[in-house]
């Protein structure tokens, strides 16, 4: 037999209803199932914890950490505005050009 287990159960995964234990026939179906558990889990839960399926053999345990804050987003934004501006490339639609596809379907 091969089991699931969520370590620590925080709101999120309470209020999902998941089944914290799991067990399974086959290891592949384990690893399928936990892939698509810990997907999930990452994008669809409250952002507060970052969760890991691990591999212990017969078990994988899916382990949560605090997701660690972004201070410095806006920074990356500025950087980011910075080198598109020193490029020199620009970037725009030039209504007097025709699609390469002829008149665009119209």
């Amino acid at each position: 037999m091969y089991t699931i287990e969520i370590e620590k159960e925080c709101g999120c995964v309470k209020k999902s209803g998941l089944n914290k234990d799991l067990t399974f026939e086959s290891k592949e179906d384990m690893i399928n199932k936990a892939r698509v558990m810990e997907c999930l889990m990452n994008q669809n839960f409250c952002m507060t914890h970052f969760f890991e399926a691990v591999d212990y053999g017969d078990k994988i345990v899916i382990h949560s950490t605090l997701r660690p804050e972004d201070d410095d987003e806006d920074e990356d934004i500025e950087d980011a505005n910075k080198l598109v501006t020193k490029s020199g490339v620009t970037i725009g639609f030039d209504a007097t050009k025709a699609s390469p596809g002829g008149d665009g379907g119209n």
